[in-house]
Formats: C-alpha cells, structure tokens, sequence
C-alpha cells in the first residue's frame, strides 16, 4: 500500500522505517516486511535520452524507468459551462504541464470521446499543450458533433446527461486500467469537471457498464489516485473581487450531488478535490507533492486467496507528530490474473541498448500455461531508408537469445526471414555449409515481466552485420477475459489468400503498410476463465472516428478469431481496427493502426 506522511506543518515525512508504521487488519496487527520512501521529480539523470512513445510496448519500458511519474488528465468538456472561464482553466493546466512535469515524466490527456482502446502515454509535451488548447466547455450545450453523439446521444437532454455521465466514467475507468497496466507505485489522474451525479441504469441499457463505485474499484487496485478539479475555482480571480460560484446555497441539491461525486472520486482513492478557490494553489502543489513524495508498505496481509474481495486496513503512523493518508484498504487478486501483478524487475544489461537499422522486429503475446505468456517472435528486413548509401548485405537470420531479468538464459534459436506467399516461406533447401532453412519464426513460454534481447544480425555466409539490443516487457494475457496480440497476413492475390486461409500457422508479417491491392486476414486470440467471449471489431479513421463493423468469423475447433479485410475499398491513409472482446460484465479491448497506400 501507499502511504502520503505528513508533519504538524504540512511538511512531507522522509525518514520513516517499519517500526514508524501499524497495519491493523480484521482487529489485529499485520506483519510489516518493508518500507520503502519513494522520491522522484521526474528529471533526467546525466546521459540519459529517452526517446518518443510510439509502441505500446515503448510506453511499458519509459514507464517502468526509474524516477518517471505518471499523470493523467481527464478533460470532461460534457460537465464544464462554457464561457470565458474555459480560458483560466487551459491557462491553468499549460502552466501545470510547463511548470511541473519533467523531463521523464509520461503524461496522458483523454477527452470524453476519445478511442479508450489506443490510449497511450507520452513525453511529447507539445501534444499534451495541444489537446488543452482545444479544451472546451460543453456543458448545457447539445449540438452533436460527431457521428457518434448523432447516433447514440441525441435524445431529451435529461436522457443526454445520463449518457453523457456514463461516457464520463467509462472513461475514467479504462484510464484507471490502463494506467494499472503499467508499473507500479503511485499514479495520478487529475480530472476537469463540474461533477456529473450517480449513473442510473435503466431496462434495456448493456449490463456491465462501469459505475462510479467500479471506477474506485479500478483505481485503488492500479495503484492511481483521482484529484478532482472543478474548473469554477480555477476561472474566478478573488484578489480582483470575484466571487466563486460554488459559495452559499445557490448551487442547488443537484450540484451539490454533481459535486458530492468528485468528492467519492477523490476520497475513495486517497487523492484530494479541489473545488473552491482558496484550494487551487494548495491543490495543485499536493498533486505535485504526493507524486513525488511517498512510501510503499509491504505487509503480510490477513487473507492470501484469488477471489477479488475487498479487504479494509488502518494504517497508523507510531512517531508522534506524523500524520498518514492512505487508501482504505486492498483488493485480492482476481482469479487468472495473479501473473499481472508482478513486479517488473529492472534490466541489467550487458551491453549497451541499440535498434538496428537492418530489420524490423514483431513479437506476439499469446496465452500459456502455469501463469506464463507465449511469445512468437518474427522478423523481416527493414526497407532501405531514401537518401541511405545501398546496402552491400543482405540479412538472412536472426540469432536471438532471451535473458530474464537476473541475466540467466530463458530461450535460444535461430530464426530466418519469412516472405509470405500462402504461408510458406521462400527460401532455398539449404544454406552455406549444408546447413538447413532456419525456422521462419520462435515461440517460447515465460512469466510475465521485462526481459532482455539481444539479436546478432548474420548474412547468408553466417558473417555478423550487426546486433540488435532491447529490452521487452511481456505482458500477462490473464484476466476473465482476455486478448492475444493480433497477427496481420497479407495476401496479393485469391491464391494467397487460401493459402493462408488454410494454414493456422502461417507467419504474420511485420509491416503495417500496405497496398489498396491487398487483403488481409487478421487472427487474434480470444480468451474467458468461462467458455470463449464474443468478440466485437470496428474499422476507425486514425482519430478513432468510427466507419463500420468488420464481419468475425471463428477458427474451426479453436479459440482465434478471424477478419477478412479487402483494402480495394480503402482512400490512401492510415486507419485503425479495434477490438472488444466480452463475456458477462468482463471486457478486454486492444487495437492495431495501419496505413493503406495507393
């Protein structure tokens, strides 16, 4: 658990030990195993260059880096008034960003209709000012502006409040899960809203739909929590003599419920609401301090099951003068799920970390057995880059060993380049020196967790080009419900297609660039703890704005899906397809972006 120490003046505690700390659980004190004082700021060490965010597997390993803090801002456009006071709050946020993030810090920005499935992280600051400038207040105004609010939110306004309150903590729900996805320790999410009440549910409406409790739920198991600001306190300026809206009685019994809502947000997971204006300066410093500032507390807790029961524990500090904040109390793990939760251990390299500029690597998640994640692994040789001197070699396998994080060996092999046609590699019987064809593609099982690679780069007469250096974290494919990666096959002609058709094993490819003359066949596993769940796919423009559903059919005898896509009827640009897979109140989503060219 996380614990925020406080002296009599407010001051952060820095020097507590076990002995500073009590765990009382079910009325008896909880052997503490460690305590830990975590102290970051998001600067860069000396020599260190992180680089851009553009994988998901990137934002995993920026993420689990020592010293990164990791914020996420929730711009509720649906519960903010427009007018004038839309101009203090961006001003406000830009100064946050400018003044407060460092350089190693990840930040997220989410507005209400943005696609949950490709949220992702970022360093790039001139992004995260971006999408506050376009910041803007929506409340009592409901003119569709998308497609989508046309379809699904136009209705009675009470009807669009409903629903729009229940975009609102979807939203906030899949931030909490993805930001628990990543590593742990404390992360932040600051949300700009007015307040929106309780979700109702009606007949008819989909079962499963996440509600404000679910949200908490989220957050407190991801380690996250909520600081609420409703932007009011931010857009009045006392010294001038302004007046805040939120004081006396005129609010109303409904906003003060709308309030009372942020209030559950920030107190359900030790987080603080800003909602008046003598909090403003005071808040914002608390979100900086508590992200910078904290302790984790290992204990052994009264109950070790799998059955996802809530568990409340007091947190008492013993040295006189210090006061504690934390959360109320721990989740068990749920069932299935227990591999996701362990610790992403740093890497110790042996040599320095280097992409090479010969080949484009692709590497699959799949479920195992005994907790553990499959790994398929291909490779193909990167396109020559215009304006690079021609390339005398030729890359013809890859030797790729897999270390875990101790540095012992996990996985072995040699591993040629596959060109697809109908699943078959091309490539002659035999190499230099009478060896045989290297497998087109490796797989291995291993737990959950980062792990090292290391790929020497050999041409056809088994002379070293070059050698591939990285780090990767293997992510859990666990959970009630769940995705394997999707393996895209392209196919040139209706032979091809069959070919792969035909072929469960056929090799994916790299690229994500392809031809309006080509047709895909896409396969993703599906995973339930019960049967096998319903997958839902949808092809989106780039921004996620969606076009239509694509057709699902199922793999004979097996649990993958498949998707038959023709790009004949596909403008030049990039899209996106999302995936949704569901089973009861469980749900798991992922997303591939490709780009179609002439």
């Amino acid at each position: 658990m996380d614990a925020i120490a406080i002296d009599a003046q407010g001051r952060p505690v820095r020097d507590l030990g076990p002995a500073d700390f009590e765990i009382i659980e079910g009325g008896s004190p909880r052997p503490i195993e460690s305590v830990q004082f975590i102290g970051i700021d998001g600067t860069l060490p000396a020599a260190d260059s992180p680089g851009p965010i553009e994988t998901s597997d990137e934002e995993q390993t920026e993420a689990a880096r020592d010293g990164t803090r990791l914020f996420a801002i929730f711009l509720d456009e649906y519960h903010v008034s427009p007018g004038p006071g839309v101009a203090r709050v961006r001003a406000a946020l830009t100064e946050f960003v400018d003044r407060n993030l460092g350089p190693r810090d990840l930040a997220l920005i989410v507005k209400p209709l943005d696609s949950l499935p490709n949220l992702r992280l970022t360093r790039d600051r001139s992004a995260v000012r971006n999408a506050i400038a376009t910041f803007d207040g929506r409340k009592g105004d409901y003119t569709p502006r998308t497609a989508f609010e046309q379809d699904y939110i136009a209705s009675t306004p009470p009807r669009v409040d409903e629903v729009r309150a229940q975009v609102v903590v979807s939203a906030l729900n899949a931030i909490a899960v993805h930001l628990g996805t990543l590593r742990g320790g404390r992360k932040t999410i600051i949300v700009i809203s007015e307040g929106f009440g309780r979700v109702s549910r009606r007949r008819g409406d989909p079962v499963g739909l996440p509600s404000v409790d679910t949200v908490v739920r989220s957050a407190n198991r991801s380690g996250v929590s909520i600081y609420p600001i409703d932007p009011r306190a931010l857009a009045v300026d006392v010294d001038a003599g302004g007046v805040d809206p939120r004081d006396g009685a005129a609010a109303g019994a409904e906003a003060a419920s709308d309030i009372d809502t942020l209030r559950a947000l920030a107190q359900g997971t030790d987080g603080h609401a800003i909602l008046s204006t003598t909090d403003v300066n005071a808040g914002f410093a608390g979100i900086v301090s508590d992200s910078s500032g904290y302790y984790v507390i290992a204990f052994q807790p009264a109950f070790q099951e799998e059955t996802g029961r809530f568990h409340a524990v007091t947190v008492r500090a013993t040295r006189p003068g210090v006061a504690l904040r934390t959360r109320t109390g721990y989740w068990e793990p749920v069932p299935d799920a227990a591999a996701a939760l362990r610790a992403l251990e740093p890497v110790v390299p042996p040599m320095a970390h280097h992409a090479s500029p010969l080949i484009r690597p692709w590497f699959g998640f799949t479920r195992a057995d005994d907790g553990k994640t499959r790994v398929q692994f291909v490779w193909e040789p990167a396109g020559r880059i215009p304006g690079d001197r021609p390339r005398t070699e030729s890359p013809v396998r890859v030797r790729l060993n897999v270390l875990n994080a101790d540095g012992t060996l996990a996985f072995e092999g040699i591993v040629g380049t596959a060109s697809q046609s109908g699943g078959t590699e091309q490539r002659p019987d035999a190499l230099a020196g009478g060896e045989q064809p290297d497998a087109p593609q490796a797989a291995f099982d291993i737990l959950p967790g980062r792990v090292y690679l290391r790929m020497q780069i050999e041409d056809e007469t088994a002379r070293l080009l070059d050698t591939d250096v990285r780090d990767l974290v293997v992510r859990p494919v666990a959970g009630p419900v769940a995705l394997g990666t999707a393996l895209v096959l392209r196919a040139r002609n209706a032979r091809e297609f069959r070919s792969l058709d035909s072929d469960p094993a056929a090799n994916p490819v790299v690229t994500r660039q392809f031809s309006r003359t080509e047709r895909l066949l896409i396969r993703i596993p599906v995973y339930a703890s019960d049967g096998i769940p319903d997958l839902t796919v949808r092809l989106a423009t780039a921004k996620g704005q969606g076009m239509r559903e694509l057709a699902v059919t199922a793999e004979p005898g097996s649990n993958v899906r498949r998707i038959d896509l023709p790009l004949a009827g596909l403008a030049p640009a990039e899209y996106r397809i999302e995936f949704l897979a569901t089973k009861g109140d469980a749900t798991a989503q992922d997303s591939l972006t490709f780009r179609v060219t002439p």
